[in-house]
């Protein structure tokens, strides 16, 4: 059992401290496609896209670097948002709970918001990669987001799952008391009449 103040400290102290790494490294990954859309492939478009050593076209050789700058930016990234989702996680267990957590319901929630928070990464990963992707091979962008979507409802519907407990608990809960009401409300009606 985990106590629910620590965790919330915990959580919170964790938060504060990824979410500005998380933000720098968006900011950056930003600015890199930013001057590699607006600056870098048309001034690669405009020199006639020549061929380097024979080999490869300037546009797709400067698309190729700035995504490999951008994954490993956002592999940079990904470890901060582990962490943020865990904290996250960890928050709600603790919110939703009275004075102690149990380690496997703080397991589920990890897991189930760091499958959405991977699905999130993923999307956002792909949107700062689509340009420099097609830049490259145009068809690879369609194949590597038809794995995306299969991938993001699979890992979705993993999550969702890992909830289910708590949103069957809550519904029966809603139930019971909608319940109490209508037969409280039938008595007061039968004392009516």
């Amino acid at each position: 059992m985990v106590d629910r103040e620590e965790l919330l400290t915990a959580s919170r102290r964790e938060i504060y401290d990824s979410i500005p790494k998380i933000v720098v490294g968006v900011v950056i990954a930003f600015l890199i496609w930013l001057f590699g859309v607006l600056i870098f492939q048309p001034l690669a478009r405009m020199l006639g896209d020549p061929l380097i050593f024979g080999l490869v076209g300037l546009g797709s050789l400067i698309s190729a670097i700035i995504l490999i700058a951008i994954v490993l930016i956002f592999i940079g990234i990904f470890k901060e948002v582990i962490d943020v989702t865990n904290a996250i996680a960890a928050y709600a267990a603790a919110v939703y709970s009275r004075k102690e957590t149990s380690e496997e319901k703080l397991d589920r929630y990890q897991r189930a918001f760091r499958g959405i928070a991977y699905v999130l990464l993923a999307v956002i990963l792909f949107l700062f990669l689509l340009p420099f992707i097609a830049g490259i091979i145009p068809v690879l962008a369609g194949i590597v987001l038809v794995i995306l979507v299969i991938w993001a409802i699979l890992v979705l519907f993993r999550s969702g799952r890992l909830f289910s407990g708590e949103i069957e608990r809550w519904a029966a809960d809603a139930t019971r008391k909608i319940e109490a009401q209508r037969e409280e409300m039938e008595r007061e009606e039968e004392r009516e009449e």
